[in-house]
């Protein structure tokens, strides 16, 4: 039995059949694990190449109705008011931005909110926001007869 096992084992300092099996296998499963992992890249960034699809919501990116107001609700609680376009890239563009701002009245303190039209802050920004998509929690697209859109066209009508 002894002899048996040594005449099975191959030539000294050669692998057995075994041995080299079990390595093709290994090599074979290697190749596959990056070919997965290759094509899994490839399709993440093929799909998520920044744009939005403005016509088909359904195909997984963010549907943005062109022409009307958004409401773009941001991780640290802010909303923005206004027109959303999409850059290439990481950014959404809001144009016409309009916040919420809440402020104090009267003996009581009764909290009121007031739409605030940005630009006429001290710093003085210009009328349009780069957003970071990261930052951006949900869209949604107003419609024509919500009360801040009614604010804001009165907003327009008188300036």
């Amino acid at each position: 039995m002894a002899i048996e096992s040594k005449m099975n084992r191959g030539p000294i300092g050669r692998s057995s059949k075994k041995e080299v099996n079990k390595s093709g296998n290994w090599n074979w499963i290697i190749i596959l694990f990056i070919i997965a992992i290759a094509g899994g890249g490839w399709y993440f960034f093929s799909s998520d190449d920044g744009t939005v699809d403005q016509t088909d919501s359904g195909s997984g990116g963010i549907s943005i109705s062109t022409g009307e107001y958004q409401a773009v609700f941001l991780d640290n609680g802010q909303v923005y008011f206004g027109e959303l376009n999409q850059n290439r890239g990481q950014f959404y563009t809001l144009t016409d931005v309009f916040y919420l701002q809440s402020g104090a009245a009267g003996i009581d303190q009764v909290s009121s909110l007031s739409l605030t039209k940005l630009g006429n802050e001290a710093h003085g920004p210009e009328d349009r926001m780069e957003i970071n998509v990261e930052h951006i929690l949900f869209i949604e697209d107003m419609k024509g007869d919500s009360k801040v859109v009614q604010a804001i066209n009165d907003y327009k009508t008188s300036n």
